[in-house]
């Protein structure tokens, strides 16, 4: 059981606590020399209320003391009087020391910061927007003279992703890089962005590196790899690009055929399902490969080259019916009637 003091209380007024405030600043003042109770006092992390007292008295005879406004500035942020930390933050964003001026401008940001999700839970749109407004400024401000320590860069690059600032958020993400050169995160967010901005070297370089570490999503980044250099490179970079990458993967070929087509390079890409076709034994994967390529042809209107190349594997094919037929068809549709009648002949003895 807790013991209990039953002796009378008593509730000192206010008239008397204020006496007492002042008697005891008198003591402190004539006890203890300046500098160290000016330490005492910036160094007080409890009673804030208490703290921010002192710190007013002590402005009284030493008014442009910045380093007391500042603590006075923090102090008041602590017990939630914001209008009087505004009031000092503002003449402290005009110091000539630097030190100062960040963190004024620091202090600053963190105020708008937590009024702007005050005006959020109330719905005060307008004023939201306000707010929004003004913290984009401020960091801009942060940002443009850098009144911030290297320690701070993962905090800050955190807010400028909040305030969707493109391009502060890409700056402090390479940064970031810098020190955590293969965090995957980082990379990924760095391609997303540095696209946005159309830096695409860096875009295709943050690609190249995820393709290599990401093994968990690398063919994600293969396809976005893909896109990037088909969509926004130059036809001869691009070419030049899958063409590369295409001597050793089944992937990229296939996707130099879909360049081609796309760019409307039709015996290019029936070239490359020709090239395929060289690199594969089995019979009935030749014949879609070369059927592919000759239907290439004839979509580009390359009539005779497309008959030129079916002749040429007639006698190769000339056993698989698939192809038999779909070769008679070419040499009709193609108004060859000299070759589909030859090749008439020949069917019609085999089949006998």
């Amino acid at each position: 059981m807790s013991y209990v003091d039953h002796k009378t209380l008593y509730v000192a007024t206010y008239k008397e606590i204020i006496i007492g405030f002042i008697v005891f600043s008198i003591i402190l003042i004539l006890l203890y020399p300046k500098d160290l109770l000016t330490k005492q006092v910036l160094a007080e992390q409890s009673n804030y209320d208490l703290s921010m007292l002192y710190l007013k008295s002590m402005l009284k005879s030493d008014p442009s003391n910045e380093k007391l406004m500042l603590t006075l500035a923090n102090q008041a942020i602590k017990s939630n009087k914001k209008d009087l930390s505004f009031r000092l933050l503002k003449l402290l964003k005009n110091s000539k020391d630097e030190k100062i001026k960040s963190k004024a401008y620091i202090l600053s940001y963190q105020i708008a910061k937590e009024d702007y999700f005050y005006l959020k839970s109330q719905h005060q749109t307008k004023a939201e927007n306000q707010k929004y407004k003004e913290l984009k400024n401020i960091f801009s401000v942060i940002m443009n003279e850098h009144f911030y320590t290297k320690n701070e860069i993962k905090q800050l690059y955190k807010e400028a992703y909040f305030l969707n600032d493109k391009r502060n958020t890409y700056y402090l993400l390479k940064r970031l890089l810098k020190k955590n050169p293969n965090d995957i995160t980082l990379l990924s967010n760095a391609f997303y962005i540095s696209y946005d901005l159309k830096e695409y070297e860096q875009s295709l370089s943050y690609l190249n590196s995820l393709v290599l570490l990401d093994t968990k999503h690398k063919n994600k980044w293969i396809k976005e790899r893909y896109y990037l250099i088909s969509s926004v490179y130059s036809y001869p970079k691009a070419e030049a690009y899958i063409i590369a990458h295409a001597q050793t993967s089944k992937y990229w070929s296939d996707k130099l055929i879909q360049f081609y087509l796309q760019h409307k390079r039709y015996t290019k890409a029936s070239q490359v399902y020709m090239n395929q076709f060289y690199k594969t034994s089995n019979r009935n994967k030749q014949r879609k490969l070369w059927l592919q390529a000759i239907n290439t042809l004839r979509a580009g209107n390359h009539i005779k080259k497309a008959v030129h190349l079916g002749y040429k594997y007639e006698n190769y094919f000339f056993k698989d019916k698939q192809a038999r037929v779909a070769l008679l068809k070419l040499y009709i549709s193609s108004n060859d009637l000299q070759k589909a009648k030859r090749l008439s002949k020949k069917i019609l003895r085999k089949e006998k």
